[in-house]
C-alpha cells in the first residue's frame, strides 16, 4: 500500500476501497463503458454524495485506482531491490524481487485481471509494461552491469523480457492463477536465467 494511501483516515481508505472493488466487479460484469456512477455507488452500498467527495467521475475513480495499485507495485519492487543481500543466481530459487512481484499481483488479482484484459485499458497495460521494463532493467544490472558482456543490446533485452512477463502474468490471471505466486516467481526466474532447456539441445 502506498505511503499516501496509508496516511489517509482509515474510514476514507475503506470507502475508497469499497468504490474501487465495486468498479472492478462491474467492469468485469458489464464493461467499463456501460457502467455509471450510480451503478458503482449502488454496488458499494454508498450514496452518490460520498462518491463525489472522493472522485470527480467514474474516469477519475478508474485513473486513481490504476495509479494507486501500480504505485504500490512499483514501491514493492523498489523495496525488494533496496534490501541488500548476497544471492546465488544459479541456485534455482527466485530472487525476492520476483516473489514480491507475484505476491502483489496475487493479492490484487481481481483488479489486475480486469484491468489487463478489459478493452480500452491500454493506459494501464502501458504503465504496467513500464514498471516491468524497470524491473527487468534492475535485475539485469544486478547480474551483469557491463553492456559488452551481453549478447544483445540492453534495451532490447529489457523490452523482450518485460513483454514476455506481461503476457505470462495475464495468462496466469486469466487461468485463475493455477500456480502459486512462489512457483510463478521460480519459473520466471528460471527461464530468464537458464531458458527452457535442461540441457543445451545443440550439444546432444
Amino acid at each position: 500500500m502506498s505511503k499516501k494511501f496509508q496516511k489517509m483516515d482509515p474510514r476514507v481508505v475503506r470507502t475508497r476501497q469499497m468504490l474501487r472493488d465495486a468498479l472492478v466487479e462491474l467492469i468485469r460484469e458489464r464493461g467499463y463503458e456501460k457502467i455509471t456512477v450510480q451503478d458503482i455507488t449502488r454496488r458499494a452500498t454508498l450514496n452518490r454524495a460520498t462518491f463525489y467527495l472522493h472522485y470527480r467521475d467514474k474516469f477519475d475513480l478508474l485513473s486513481q485506482s490504476s495509479n494507486e495499485i501500480l504505485n504500490n507495485l512499483s514501491e514493492s519492487i523498489a523495496f525488494s531491490f533496496a534490501e541488500k543481500e548476497e544471492f546465488d543466481f544459479q541456485s534455482g530459487q527466485p530472487h525476492r524481487s520476483f516473489i514480491h512481484l507475484f505476491e502483489h499481483i496475487s493479492a490484487n488479482s481481481k483488479l489486475y485481471k480486469v484491468f489487463l484484459t478489459e478493452k480500452n485499458m491500454s493506459h494501464f497495460t502501458s504503465s504496467m509494461m513500464d514498471i516491468l521494463v524497470d524491473f527487468i532493467s534492475r535485475g539485469i544490472n544486478n547480474m551483469q552491469p557491463e553492456d559488452q558482456m551481453l549478447t544483445i543490446p540492453r534495451e532490447i533485452a529489457e523490452r523482450y523480457f518485460a513483454a514476455a512477463f506481461l503476457e505470462v502474468i495475464t495468462w496466469w490471471l486469466e487461468k485463475d492463477m493455477p500456480y502459486t505466486a512462489q512457483y510463478m516467481a521460480t519459473l520466471l526466474m528460471r527461464i530468464t536465467i537458464k531458458g527452457i532447456y535442461v540441457d543445451n539441445p545443440f550439444l546432444n
